[in-house]
């Protein structure tokens, strides 16, 4: 699994499903590595790696992030598992906690997150499997941002997924990992060169993430005050965070986070409407080929 190549995720609750396969294709065609799926409320992330597996050839799928209290950790392990079975060394699993009080408004219980992934990666590995078994278990990443979910990652699965994180963090979290676990770090880009447009984008996408608690607290341990939280983000945080400008800009902020440690950066690209669906130009803009 080669995964030096940038990836881009996809907000697919946004598409229908024919609009997600001619996505899938075209990223794939203009040679990234990796599709990236999320996981709010909506699609089943393993139901629709599989419709995108199903719809490509060689490239590969992996969920970012797959939330850990919508199924058993047996569920997740089985379906990780036949995906990278039927679709040989093209899965990857990322796992993550997400925000305690939206898992709490959405009816999902929320109570002592890093002991929970603990259990749900021992469950993983010792769930059973009785069907065929792929060639390579499949690579499982977890969202690691805080301390102790991050030493989670280094001691129990294959490596850290980041959000939010600009190249500095990456080289930090390179260092805590050591060498030979996995650093997917995520990038969110805009090609917009009007502050005043790129910005107001950013705020109207940044919402949830500035209020969401873990969010907060990651956003102050890299250093930022309370407020640069406030009125939609600081031009600093914004900044710093999501990579908007032009072109050279854009490519020159992903080379910066393979610079600082990470083994693969995935796309996030972002609209100045400020909504979810992807801009083509920046998919196209920033193809590997």
């Amino acid at each position: 699994m080669n995964l030096k190549k940038p990836g881009i995720l996809g907000y697919f609750d946004t598409m229908s499903g024919a609009e997600s396969v001619a996505f899938a294709r075209t990223v794939e065609r203009l040679g990234y590595s990796v599709l990236w799926v999320p996981e709010t409320f909506g699609r089943d992330p393993f139901v629709m790696a599989t419709h995108l597996l199903n719809a490509t050839d060689h490239i590969v799928v992996g969920t970012a992030i797959a939330n850990v209290w919508k199924r058993e950790a047996m569920a997740a392990g089985a379906a990780a598992r036949t995906l990278a079975e039927l679709f040989d060394d093209r899965f990857i699993l990322g796992l993550g906690v997400s925000a305690g009080p939206f898992m709490i408004r959405n009816g999902l219980k929320y109570a002592k997150p890093v002991t929970y992934m603990r259990d749900y990666l021992a469950g993983i590995k010792t769930g059973p499997f009785k069907a065929p078994l792929p060639r390579h278990e499949p690579p499982v990443v977890i969202a690691g941002l805080l301390p102790r979910m991050l030493r989670l990652g280094a001691e129990a699965s294959d490596g850290i997924i980041t959000a939010l994180m600009p190249p500095a963090q990456t080289a930090r979290l390179r260092a805590e990992l050591g060498p030979h676990r996995l650093l997917l770090a995520q990038q969110m880009v805009m090609l917009e060169d009007d502050a005043n447009k790129a910005r107001a984008g950013v705020r109207a996408f940044m919402r949830f993430y500035l209020n969401a608690p873990p969010y907060q607290r990651n956003f102050k341990a890299m250093g930022f005050s309370d407020d640069d939280l406030r009125a939609g983000g600081s031009d600093h945080l914004i900044d710093s965070i999501i990579a908007w400008g032009g072109e050279r800009h854009l490519n020159e902020r992903i080379a910066q986070h393979y610079a600082a440690g990470a083994n693969h950066v995935y796309v996030i690209p972002l609209t100045a409407a400020g909504d979810r669906l992807p801009d083509m130009r920046v998919v196209e803009a920033l193809a590997p080929h």
